[in-house]
C-alpha cells in the first residue's frame, strides 16, 4: 500500500520479519501445548546447532519491529561464531520470553544486553536489562508455575505466570542451569549456564 514493492530490499526484510513473527506465533502455540506434555514428562527435544549471534540478531529485529516502546539492544557474543546444541523452537522461545519480560517490566524505554561467552569450559548466555527489577523476596519463586511478581503501578502487564516456568522447564530439559540476579529499580539479569 505504501510502495514497499518498489524497494525489493526493504520488502524482503519486512517479509522475512513477518515470517519470523508467524513462526514465533506458531511456537507460542507449541509452548502452550508443551506445558501439558511436560506434565507427563514426554517432551522430546530436537537438538540442532544454533549460532547465538544470529539468533540474538533475529530476536532484536523482531522486537524492534514491534515497537511497543523505545528499545536499545546491545549484542555481545564472543567468539562471534559461538554455537550451542539446543532445540531450535524451544530455545528460541526462552530467549524471546526473557526479552519480552525485559520489555514488559521496564519503564518508558529499555536497554537489553544479550551476551554469550565461554568460561571454565561452559557457555554462558546472559539476558540483562535496566528495567524495574524483581523484589528480593520474589526471586526464589519466579520460576514457579502461575507465580506473578506484583508490578505495583504497572497495570498493563498481562500474563498467566507461565513464561518463566516454561523457561525453567526447557532449561532443565536440556540439562542446563539458570540463575537470576536483580536489583529493584536497576534491572535484572538471567544467566543460562550450559555444560
Amino acid at each position: 500500500n505504501f510502495g514497499i514493492g518498489d524497494d525489493a530490499e526493504k520488502r524482503d526484510k519486512y517479509l522475512s520479519i513477518s515470517k519470523e513473527q508467524l513462526m514465533y506465533l506458531n511456537s507460542m502455540v507449541e509452548q502452550i501445548l508443551t506445558m501439558s506434555v511436560e506434565e507427563r514428562k514426554n517432551l522430546k527435544l530436537s537438538l540442532v546447532n544454533i549460532n547465538l549471534y544470529d539468533l540474538f540478531e533475529n530476536n532484536k529485529n523482531q522486537f524492534l519491529l514491534n515497537g511497543q516502546k523505545p528499545i536499545v539492544f546491545d549484542i555481545d557474543v564472543d567468539p562471534k561464531d559461538l554455537t550451542i546444541e539446543a532445540d531450535h523452537i524451544h530455545f528460541g522461545n526462552i530467549i524471546s520470553n526473557l526479552i519480552e519480560n525485559a520489555i514488559k517490566y521496564s519503564k518508558d524505554s529499555v536497554t537489553i544486553t544479550l551476551s554469550a561467552y565461554r568460561k571454565d569450559h561452559k557457555t554462558i548466555i546472559s539476558i540483562a536489562d535496566n528495567g524495574i527489577g524483581i523484589p528480593q523476596n520474589s526471586l526464589d519463586k519466579i520460576f514457579d508455575k502461575f507465580y506473578r511478581v506484583s508490578t505495583g503501578n504497572i497495570h498493563d502487564v498481562k500474563g498467566y505466570g507461565l513464561g518463566l516456568f516454561y523457561v525453567k522447564t526447557i532449561v532443565d530439559k536440556h540439562g542446563w542451569n539458570i540463575k537470576v540476579e536483580s536489583t529493584e529499580g536497576k534491572g535484572t539479569c538471567f544467566k543460562i549456564i550450559i555444560g
